[in-house]
């Protein structure tokens, strides 16, 4: 009897381990980047924002590009604000890789480089 019962709460252990395991893997995957630019970055500012366009651009394309929310600081401040304030974004340009209840997975802002940007979408199996 004693057996039955310890190898019942086993069981009931495992099952509750492997959701918990389920979970956590679906938390891990990304539900949407989010690029936050400037049209009408200036001064030093403007090689960076054009170089990070290039990047995102270039690796986000196929089905990486369903993924991607691209948002104008200049053109739609509106838009901008609350990832911004939510993920306190000290400089622009910024890309967010969220999941699908908006955790934060990943984040870079202001020079993004290829190798990073590469080594996270890998990560991520993307």
């Amino acid at each position: 009897m004693a057996k039955g019962k310890i190898g019942v709460a086993v069981i009931v252990v495992l099952a509750i381990l492997g959701a918990a395991v389920l979970t956590g893997a679906a938390a891990t995957q990304v539900d949407q980047v989010v690029y936050i630019t400037r049209s009408k970055a200036c001064g030093c500012s403007a090689k960076t924002v054009k170089d990070a366009d290039a990047l995102v651009n270039q690796n986000f394309t196929g089905p990486r590009h369903a993924l991607l929310k691209r948002i104008d600081y200049d053109t739609d401040r509106q838009a901008a604000v609350p990832y911004i304030g939510e993920y306190r974004l000290i400089q622009l340009p910024a890309l967010l890789f969220l999941d699908a209840r908006g955790n934060l997975l990943w984040m870079k802002a202001g020079d993004l480089s290829e190798p990073e940007i590469t080594a996270q979408l890998g990560k991520f199996g993307m």
